[in-house]
């Protein structure tokens, strides 16, 4: 369940001035050139601007068209920003949209939520929806949750195809009404705090092993009230602050002792909590219990600073967490979490701070921390030297790529304004598309032939640093639940540079050779990537395919009428669903309804542990499903919505899995920000079969496994559609 921001449960969170929300115009009566004052023009290659020729209603309306040739990544976008000053649970955009000739992509309206730390919270471009052709003014809608805690919205209208979209009479509704008579946002008293706004002060020259020692006790302890003491919880302190005011008496304590008594004052400190009500009793099976055995550590903590502890565990808690909220959907949304744009290189304590914040992220709202086969406990005191040491921005964000690999999750990952380390604005790649086939980088496309290589290619070495030596080295900055998910990320990275060209050695029919490949940008090297695969086809008169990336539910009586002499079909998930198939597909091929997950869920009252919800069934009673052979194409691009779809259609009666093990990722995600202008992300639902088995790491298990190999690439054959065909002909 999610709670919106206006639920507070103490008496001592009193709310401060609120500012009321801004009326929103999305008329476009503007006359002047270009877009409408304090609209904003995102994307390239797209004129936007006012047209006065036409309208849905007025005079003018919104109009986004092509500038030029216009690439796959290319888009037009007309944005409005509007700081989330209101309270609610979501935001709604309403607008008309008028096409023309859209093809190659779509057109739709724009609505983005950032949380406040500058995280994308949730976002609906309107490209699922695949809206194309020519068409006369039509209403269109769509809906977003806010986060807890304030943020931003942007919202506008979009254009990414060949033709011209039109945008008028755009409107804004905060829980279905409209924005300006929307509640002002409540403000807590850790908004308020902006001590520490240009940095922590925090200076470590060297540590020494007890220093260590302390800082670990510290990330520990800051942690666990961060998530479990009712006053922290409620917003009454800015607890990122609060550790810059502790850190200095923690880090000059001369023994355990004295740290000890600095922390047990410190949480005495703390405001004591007003009423809350008891917790209900749950009837849920709890999978974990949240990991506090530590608390007890008499050794490490003494006596007293592990009671003081112990109390404030025991302490009654509400369901409203100033930096902890949860999704509808039952994952975590992190609230009030800042990402600290100002500063791409944190000093020291902000440095910390970035560690604290994902290690107990982790420890209290990961539902897969106890499949991190290395321990996650350790890692706290791993990395405090890594980020203390950090010389530069390129260390601090390296040391956080190592930190965020190490949960195995294909979900993770780092984005951001100020990344340094990665990013396709930094950096150049060559114009070649390659994937690994038996552990061997292959070619699968060259933007020229020029360049002297061609499909099936192996690269075996990158300025004469051999693959295999590469891909060790980017192996622990790589995050994937699993080792084949591994190498698929590294396919995207492993020509990424900022020199002008890359020396390959290859190896082709037994013979090498070697080839200087010019760099170029990642928006010229997209001519290397393949056009949208057909939503569906027939692959001779007895066998129908269907690719989920592009499918539409609204194709699904057409494809259900073609498919209806065919002795089987071939799903090829080896892409992410454009639409939700539990309402097509699967129904197609399910003859009655049948369980084929469930899932974990974690906790606002006791974070870390996670319980058990029922079974989630797919299908319905249906005579006339379809009778065929169903085969389900799936590899390491299969992941999150692609696995969870698998499970489902597995059940049909004739279902095959065919190919290698996907991405290990399934469950809805959860987003959060570091300091630096970092954000990343979390799988943030543990999702299992109905008998208890895992999904997340080991993927989506294949009843026939198979892989691609080089001298299929060769030979230009989709080796797993051949099986597929195969197996429906047999």
């Amino acid at each position: 369940m999610r709670f919106p921001a206006l639920v507070l449960l103490f008496s001592l969170s009193l709310p401060a001035a609120a500012q009321s929300p801004a009326a929103f115009d999305g008329s476009f009566e503007s006359k002047g050139p270009g877009l409408p004052s304090g609209w904003i023009n995102w994307g390239g290659n797209y004129q936007l601007d006012v047209d006065t020729s036409t309208s849905y209603e007025g005079h003018s309306a919104l109009r986004i068209a092509p500038a030029g040739k216009t690439g796959n990544r290319d888009f037009g976008c007309a944005v409005k920003r509007i700081p989330v000053t209101f309270a609610g649970k979501t935001v709604t955009l309403n607008g008309y949209l008028k096409l023309d000739s859209v093809a190659g992509g779509y057109g739709g309206l724009f609505m983005r939520v950032d949380n406040r730390s500058g995280a994308v919270y949730k976002m609906d471009n309107m490209q699922k929806q695949r809206l194309q052709g020519t068409t006369g003014w039509q209403e269109y809608s769509i809906t977003l949750s806010l986060p807890d805690g304030g943020g931003t919205v942007y919202v506008g209208a979009i254009n990414s195809s060949s033709g011209r979209v039109w945008a008028d009479n755009l409107e804004v509704l905060v829980d279905g009404k409209p924005l300006k008579d929307a509640s002002p946002l409540r403000v807590f008293k850790a908004d308020s705090d902006h001590a520490f706004d240009a940095g922590s002060g925090i200076n470590i020259p060297s540590l020494t092993a007890l220093q260590e020692k302390h800082l670990e006790v510290l990330g520990k302890v800051w942690g666990f009230l961060k998530y479990y003491h009712p006053a922290v919880m409620a917003g009454e302190y800015n607890w990122d602050y609060e550790l810059f005011r502790i850190l200095p008496d923690v880090l000059n304590s001369n023994s355990e002792t004295a740290r000890n008594e600095v922390l047990l004052r410190w949480v005495n400190r703390l405001a004591a909590p007003g009423e809350v009500p008891r917790a209900h009793n749950s009837k849920q099976t709890i999978k974990f219990k949240a990991d506090l055995d530590w608390l007890s550590d008499e050794k490490t903590l003494g006596p007293a600073l592990s009671a003081s502890l112990k109390k404030v565990e025991a302490l009654n808690r509400a369901d409203f967490n100033y930096y902890l909220g949860m999704e509808p959907a039952g994952n975590p949304a992190f609230t009030n979490e800042q990402a600290y744009n100002n500063m791409p290189y944190p000093d020291a304590g902000f440095r910390l701070l970035a560690l604290y914040r994902y290690w107990n992220i982790i420890q209290y709202c990961f539902p897969y921390k106890h499949l991190i086969t290395e321990g996650w406990n350790n890692k706290l005191a791993e990395f405090i030297p890594a980020m203390v040491n950090a010389a530069d921005t390129a260390a601090y964000q390296t040391a956080l790529l190592r930190l965020i690999a190490g949960i195995h999750d294909s979900h993770a990952g780092i984005s951001g304004p100020n990344l340094l380390i990665r990013g396709a604005d930094r950096f150049k790649t060559l114009p070649v598309r390659i994937r690994f086939a038996e552990e061997k980088a292959v070619v699968m496309k060259v933007a020229n032939e020029k360049y002297g290589l061609r499909k099936g290619d192996v690269i075996t070495a990158i300025n004469k640093e051999p693959v295999t030596a590469i891909v060790k080295r980017l192996l622990p900055l790589t995050s994937a639940s699993n080792y084949a998910t591994q190498l698929n990320r590294i396919e995207r990275t492993l020509f990424q540079t900022r020199d002008s060209s890359l020396l390959l050695d290859y190896e082709r029919d037994g013979a090498t050779g070697s080839v200087t490949v010019p760099a170029v940008t990642y928006k010229e090297a997209m001519v290397i990537y393949d056009p949208p695969v057909a939503s569906w086809k027939m692959i001779g008169e007895d066998v129908g395919y269907v690719y989920p990336g592009t499918f539409k539910n609204t194709q699904m009586d057409t494809v259900r009428e073609a498919f209806k002499n065919t002795k089987g079909m071939v799903i090829d998930l080896r892409s992410y669903p454009a639409d939700n198939l539990l309402q097509s597909l699967i129904k197609y091929v399910l003859p009655s309804p049948a369980p084929f997950a469930k899932f974990t869920v974690g906790s606002i009252r006791q974070p870390g542990q996670f319980a058990m919800t029922g079974e989630m069934e797919a299908g319905s009673k249906n005579k006339d499903y379809y009778k065929g052979k169903v085969v389900i194409l799936v590899d390491a691009t299969t992941q999150s919505n692609a696995e969870f779809v698998t499970m489902a259609l597995r059940l049909a009666p004739r279902a095959v899995v065919l190919g290698s093990t996907t991405a290990g990722a399934d469950g809805n995600i959860s987003f959060f920000s570091l300091p630096g202008g970092i954000q990343t992300l979390i799988t943030g639902i543990g999702v299992y079969y109905p008998d208890g088995r895992e999904t997340q790491r080991t993927g989506i298990g294949p009843d026939i496994v198979m892989e691609p190999t080089v001298k299929g690439i060769r030979e230009n054959r989709d080796e797993l559609l051949d099986k597929a065909l195969a197996i429906i002909r047999e």
